[in-house]
């Protein structure tokens, strides 16, 4: 397992110099950029801006692992659902012009007056459609286990029984639902097959069993990257250390 950082929330406002020195300082070996912050880096990005971000990480210890898009395909809508699809494309292209090894994507709810079950296999049938177009591109889809009703465990492996292509994986997000009678064995085991990707938090979190976590995912020889979303505050990198330190201390 390794360790690296989400762009969500503590290093929201950074910009890519500031967050490759902030990593390198304190033993982040990656980064998953989150769409819509202060590095901007985008679809919308030219073929010259693409290379100066590739550019920044080469030579460096730190990694662009990932894109963190916010595509998601639950809605009944046929046009959204089309056009959050040919998203997902775009960053994939994104993800090849800058290096980054995969795509975040996700489901974000299950919509009112339509069967659960109906949502969960346009979900999974969408994936399957957008998966292999990144397959194809080299690209892996990271399918993060979020959303009203979607974050569900179940339902998240009826999505992945959709989807047999091995570059589609989940991402584990660290939900509190993950919890049964105190433990997040019974729902890891649904998906330990396909995990790719962890979103962990704030480590200093007891509501949330790490311990038994990070023990899971030696028990699957998990090799990836825990991305971590943990807050921040006047100073980041001091709050960077302190859950590098919880992360050594918890993984061995």
């Amino acid at each position: 397992m390794q360790l690296g950082l989400v762009t969500y929330n503590l290093a929201a406002e950074w910009d890519l110099d500031t967050m490759i020195a902030a990593c390198e300082a304190t033993g982040f070996g990656a980064v998953e950029l989150r769409t819509t912050h202060a590095h901007g880096v985008e679809p919308s990005l030219t073929p010259e801006q693409r290379a100066e971000v590739r550019a920044k990480f080469e030579g460096t210890d730190v990694r662009l692992w990932g894109l963190g898009s916010t595509c998601e395909y639950h809605s009944p809508d046929p046009d959204e659902l089309a056009a959050q699809m040919q998203l997902t494309r775009d960053f994939v292209d994104l993800a090849v012009d800058v290096g980054a090894r995969g795509v975040k994507v996700r489901p974000n709810r299950l919509p009112d007056g339509v069967p659960v079950e109906q949502t969960l296999e346009q979900i999974g049938n969408s994936l399957a459609e957008v998966g292999a177009y990144a397959t194809d591109k080299g690209v892996t889809l990271w399918v993060e286990v979020h959303g009203q009703g979607t974050c569900h465990v179940p339902h998240m492996k009826t999505i992945f029984d959709y989807v047999p292509n091995p570059m589609v994986q989940a991402c584990w997000n660290c939900n509190q639902p993950d919890i049964i009678d105190g433990s997040i064995a019974e729902n890891f085991a649904l998906l330990a097959d396909r995990i790719g990707l962890v979103h962990i938090h704030d480590l200093c979190d007891a509501d949330y069993p790490y311990s038994e976590l990070f023990d899971l995912l030696k028990g699957i020889q998990f090799d990836g990257y825990c991305m971590t979303e943990s807050p921040g505050n006047e100073d980041p990198q001091r709050i960077m250390r302190y859950q590098a330190a919880l992360w050594r201390e918890m993984t061995g």
